[in-house]
């Protein structure tokens, strides 16, 4: 081999080699960038399911609030209105009882001329005075009943005002999910993302999804084909990419891509290093 044949060759295994190197940092770059835009993918559905879930939560707070604010005044209306019964019960024994005493005075001015009337006042004035103690008492007992039932109020709106503080605090956190989802709907937009419109992934950004092959052919096209066990019931979509394992050994086989969905199945063109190997039984899924 001359010299110039020699140079020739280490020239083009140098070219060769920096040929590799650029492909390997090309393949590197857009792998990450895919890798940024499926994780943005991923903290922008879960921040639209937590805000989906704390408006969920905002809402049963303040059908609870509601709720229990109705409860309240309805409770508030039945204490105010048993404390005016109370208070009328009081101010009748309270006119009864001026009554009796006013009768026991009369009785004993009328029944102080003889003996029998004494007796007979005596009698009706300890009859009067158990009377006056049973009414006493009756009071005493609706003074005590009306102190229970302010308590009773007092209790009631305490409640109420923890109710409007935890409805305070919903609020504030309502307010740091929504902060939250428009800072990433904005790193959505900086990715060259179009957040109305954020759907899942079909290769790397796809939902993990698993499944079997059901079935391996070879058509007149000449390339493999496979069945494999999930569909649209599955959230499996046309294009989307799966990874083929062999569940036995963990081999990595090669790769699926759909093309035709149907509800609990799905049919797809094979390709990979090992793609011919790949029979009925192995494993797909879309998430390594």
């Amino acid at each position: 081999m001359s010299a110039l044949s020699k140079t020739f060759v280490l020239i083009l295994v140098v070219l060769s080699l920096l040929l590799s190197s650029a492909v390997f940092v090309w393949v590197n770059k857009t792998e990450d960038f895919k890798s940024k835009i499926a994780s943005a993918t991923e903290s922008l559905a879960k921040e639209r399911k937590a805000r989906m879930d704390a408006s969920a939560a905002e809402q049963i707070a303040k059908e609870a609030q509601t709720s229990a604010i109705k409860t309240f005044n309805a409770q508030v209306e039945a204490l105010q209105t048993a404390i005016k019964d109370r208070d009328q019960q009081i101010s009748q024994r309270d006119v009864q009882l001026a009554e009796l005493s006013s009768q026991a005075k009369q009785q004993l001015v009328t029944l102080t001329s003889t003996g029998e009337a004494l007796k007979a006042s005596e009698l009706q004035k300890k009859t009067q005075q158990e009377q006056i103690t049973q009414l006493r008492d009756t009071g005493d007992k609706l003074l005590k009943e009306k102190s229970d039932l302010n308590l009773a109020l007092s209790d009631t709106t305490n409640k109420l005002d923890v109710m409007e503080r935890e409805w305070k605090f919903m609020k504030e956190q309502l307010t740091e999910t929504q902060s939250t989802t428009d800072r990433l709907m904005g790193q959505v937009k900086d990715l060259g993302g179009n957040p109305a419109v954020v759907t899942p992934g079909l290769k790397a950004g796809a939902p993990a999804i698993n499944g079997v092959v059901r079935e391996v052919k070879t058509l007149d096209d000449k390339r493999q084909w496979a069945t494999i066990s999930v569909g649209t019931a599955d959230s499996v979509a046309k294009g989307m990419e799966f990874k083929v394992i062999d569940r036995a050994s963990g081999t990595f086989l090669g790769i699926l891509t759909v093309d035709r969905v149907e509800a609990n199945e799905s049919i797809g063109v094979l390709s990979g290093p090992k793609a011919a190997d790949v029979k009925a039984g192995n494993e797909v899924r879309t998430q390594l």
